[in-house]
């Protein structure tokens, strides 16, 4: 056992095994999107409020700006719950400030 592990650490140093110098190139890891199942709309107000609810009693949690892209997850009424990535949110935008998704007949 001794002259096993004394082979195995000399193959090392004497640079048959394998070792990582940091001078060897990574191969990139390039993620591979997954479509999102929910659908995407864009805020068209200036400034809209992003609420706790589906309404105005609820309070404001946030704010989305006219251009930005939101996930719808719900809704309710008038209002979508959406997701807001780049700010990792979940809350409710009035659905009439925002174009790209038709609400439910």
């Amino acid at each position: 056992m001794k002259k096993l592990m004394f082979l195995t650490v000399l193959a090392l140093i004497s640079g048959c095994g394998s070792t990582f110098t940091g001078e060897e190139s990574v191969p990139e890891m390039i993620p591979n999107p997954l479509p999102s199942p929910f659908q995407s709309i864009v805020v068209t107000g200036r400034v809209v409020n992003l609420r706790q609810g589906p309404g105005t009693q609820y309070a404001v949690v946030g704010s989305a700006r006219a251009g930005d892209s939101l996930m719808v997850t719900g809704e309710a009424s008038d209002w979508y719950r959406v997701y807001y990535p780049e700010k990792s949110l979940f809350a409710w935008i009035y659905a009439g400030l925002t174009t790209g998704a038709a609400m439910p007949q």
